[in-house]
């Protein structure tokens, strides 16, 4: 057998094994005094009383309708069964002052949300578990699948060519070192990410993406067998992309979460 496609072969049935269970918050039932509910779709919230969104909650509503049924299209997989519970709190401590954890975290059926994360982030982590995809070896796409899937109206391929114009790019070998990746600034380590699974997921199919997250071997490796690509060449392929994602024929902006669920969701 060849080699390459003895070591894809191998990615692909060897997978990190992770804990199924989550931590419940120890939740303090008072701190939910006053608080509002509002059923809408698949969704009940709960909002803070203080919450600048109180006032528009049936917007947001339907927005996260719209974003659950995007997000799993683009997954490739159903509706979860039942509803979520969605605590949309205040930023701050607000939180961490009720359950001990700050926002945003997941549990098992329950989002907690405090605005200063955009609207799919948690929710595109919520789903990638309970399509039984949870958090792998690599750091880069833990982050870069919920930021490409955020809804923020950001395209992080501009941002990504900007940050290559300035000098301050992170090569992919880089990336793939979790130390140096959570150390990076926060719009570096969002924007790359998030690019770099962009350009996996348009050029090679979501699921090539998930099979680089459950790899049980190096990252350079990985990268270099599954996308049949010497690193060099893989990162310049990438960049190479992100400069023709920057702007689209007309001349528009497209947020790289819209583009992935266009050339993905037929």
């Amino acid at each position: 057998i060849h080699a390459g496609a003895f070591l894809l072969a191998m990615i692909f049935c060897v997978f990190v094994v992770v804990s199924c269970g989550k931590d419940k918050p120890k939740i303090d039932p008072s701190g939910y005094n006053g608080w509002q509910n509002h059923s809408y779709g698949h969704f009940n919230f709960h909002f803070s009383p203080d919450s600048r969104w109180l006032k528009d909650k049936e917007e947001l509503a339907e927005g996260y309708e719209r974003f659950l049924k995007g997000l799993c299209e683009v997954l490739e997989m159903p509706i979860p069964d039942g509803m979520i519970d969605l605590y949309v709190y205040t930023p701050g401590m607000e939180a961490y002052e009720i359950t001990g954890r700050d926002a945003p975290f997941s549990t098992e059926n329950e989002i907690h949300w405090d605005g200063r994360t955009p609207y799919g982030y948690q929710l595109a982590k919520f789903l990638l578990e309970k399509k039984g995809i949870r958090p792998g070896r690599f750091n880069v796409l833990n982050e870069g699948v919920p930021h490409l899937l955020d809804f923020s109206g950001i395209n992080y391929h501009d941002k990504l060519n900007r940050i290559n114009n300035s000098g301050m790019f992170i090569g992919v070998l880089e990336l793939g070192d979790n130390a140096r990746f959570d150390s990076l600034d926060y719009h570096i380590l969002r924007s790359e990410s998030a690019s770099l699974c962009g350009y996996i997921v348009y050029n090679y199919g979501i699921g090539r993406l998930f099979m680089l997250w459950k790899s049980s071997i190096g990252w350079g490796r990985s990268v270099e067998t599954i996308f049949q690509l010497p690193v060099d060449e893989f990162e310049k392929s990438w960049l190479d992309f992100a400069r023709s994602q920057t702007e689209d024929p007309d001349g528009t902006v497209e947020d790289d979460t819209t583009r992935t669920m266009r050339l993905i969701v037929k």
